[in-house]
């Protein structure tokens, strides 16, 4: 059944493996056959035989992973054989994926391919079914047999009825970032101090090759006078601004966010491109973190929490544009996600929050003020200066709190140099938690913490906020089971 119409992956997948391969193990190639060329040693010798020996092995194994790995769908099901001397079977159920998640990098563009990756809910090596080289018209064939034949089992009712959005056709492009956003990008990322460790490499590779000292003399001299001084540190700034803009275009220049009816859409990347696509029903929540420098400009990030693997995390295909006004980014979430709906107004921690968190005791101060002063009494300052860092700390998360129970949603708000909104929907939470520790006792406050089923499972939690509260939310949960339906 499986030999019949089973298909495998472009063959320049054996050339991809080749470059990883290669990559990867560059620093052994170049010590054992560049830098000890022709070298006489013996231990030399049955080093470079042995790692001979082993690339040989993982070309030939390369090639028959290739030539074994066989796909097919069949009846709303994803199969899998691979294997040479020992076959593996896996099947996939399509309804099963969770998230698409595919990506174009230079490789792949340079000959017209793409890798496609679908994302489960499972763990370990099994949450994942990649197709790392397809040709692009494949990676639509596999995605149009996703889209059309997925099922889902489980249908979660908790929406008003006033707030279900009537079904559209197509895609509702909600952003693309303008070359003002790119510039404001570039700067907020700092995205221009990454050149710094670029010269300084670039420097010490120079240095491997040439006598710069000589020429460390010279500049010396040359920099004496104030004038070149300010040409140069000119000349430095417009290149790490330049360097800044160029790198956050490539990131970001093409970022799209995009939503139909069912599903998210992110793209994104000039060079090395990346598509991520989540459906609605499996978003578990939201959040918008700012940090402190984003909060000065007005900007946000709005991520989004899954129920499933979110893919490479260097992709971070579950954020969405990381530098939106404040604004644009509450009112894009509640566009993309008609289900949800972020309430600007919250409710402040109280009094008492505020004398706990002032009492409560630092042990990272305690331990760090006795190793002062047994190793060195003379850096007393540093204990005051960690004092009062803490302490500041303390006080401006306090202010930044807060929190809302707003029908069947739930929202906090904590941080201190970073700021996160955390809102998620009752049907989405799979666990509540209320904590008092004997401090909290006295002063008639509680800790709330709600579980999501993301990957890795994500706790939220909210500090000294009023036993009243935690009562109500607790209530608030018990009653989850009454808007619920499974078919």
């Amino acid at each position: 059944m499986m030999e019949e119409h089973a298909k495998r992956l472009h063959a320049f997948k054996i050339p991809f493996e080749f470059w990883k391969l290669l990559k990867g193990n560059a620093f052994f190639i170049i010590m054992l056959y560049v830098l000890n060329f022709g070298s006489e040693k013996t231990y030399m010798k049955v080093l470079q035989i042995g790692f001979l020996v082993f690339l040989i092995w993982k070309v030939i194994s390369i090639i028959l992973k290739w030539y074994t790995y066989k796909y097919q769908i069949k009846e709303r099901t994803l199969y899998i054989t691979s294997g040479f001397i020992s076959k593996s079977y896996r099947t996939v159920p399509l309804h099963k994926v969770q998230n698409v998640q595919q990506r174009t990098t230079l490789f792949h563009k340079i000959f017209s391919l793409t890798s496609l990756t679908f994302e489960t809910g499972m763990t370990g090596d099994q949450g994942t079914v990649p197709f790392e080289v397809i040709s692009r018209r494949e990676a639509e064939r596999l995605e149009g047999e996703y889209a059309s034949k997925q099922k889902i089992p489980v249908i979660e009712v908790d929406i008003p009825e006033e707030r279900i959005a009537e079904p559209t056709h197509g895609k509702t492009i909600h952003f693309t970032p303008t070359k003002q956003d790119v510039l404001k990008a570039s700067f907020t990322s700092l995205s221009f101090l990454a050149l710094i460790p670029i010269l300084a490499t670039l420097y010490n590779t120079l240095d491997d090759f040439i006598n710069l000292e000589n020429a460390e003399g010279f500049l010396a001299k040359l920099l004496d006078t104030w004038w070149i001084i300010t040409i140069v540190l000119a000349g430095l700034i417009c290149v790490a601004v330049a360097f800044g803009i160029v790198s956050t275009f490539v990131k970001y220049g093409k970022y799209e966010i995009s939503s139909d009816h069912e599903r998210i859409y992110i793209k994104k990347g000039v060079l090395d491109e990346s598509a991520f696509s989540i459906q609605k029903e499996k978003v578990q929540a939201v959040e918008i973190t700012q940090s402190i420098i984003k909060r000065l400009l007005g900007l946000a990030e709005v991520k989004l929490v899954s129920a499933g693997n979110t893919g490479d995390e260097e992709l971070e295909t579950n954020t969405l544009y990381p530098f939106l006004s404040i604004e644009r980014a509450y009112g894009m979430v509640e566009e993309i996600l008609p289900a949800y709906k972020v309430e600007r107004s919250m409710k402040p921690l109280s009094k008492q929050a505020f004398k706990i968190r002032m009492l409560r005791p630092s042990f990272f101060w305690i331990l760090t003020t006795l190793a002062i002063y047994y190793f060195k009494p003379s850096l007393w300052y540093i204990s005051l200066i960690l004092l009062v860092f803490i302490y500041s700390l303390r006080i401006m998360d306090y202010k930044n709190s807060r929190y809302l129970l707003n029908d069947e949603f739930i929202q906090f708000k904590s941080g201190s140099l970073e700021t996160s909104l955390f809102i998620t929907k009752r049907s989405k939470v799979i666990q509540i938690e209320v904590e008092r520790s004997k401090l909290q006792k006295l002063f008639g406050l509680a800790t709330i913490e709600t579980i999501n089923r993301s990957k890795p499972v994500h706790h939220t939690k909210l500090q000294d906020v009023t036993v009243e509260y935690a009562d109500e939310v607790y209530t608030w949960y018990m009653g989850r089971t009454k808007n619920i339906q499974v078919e």
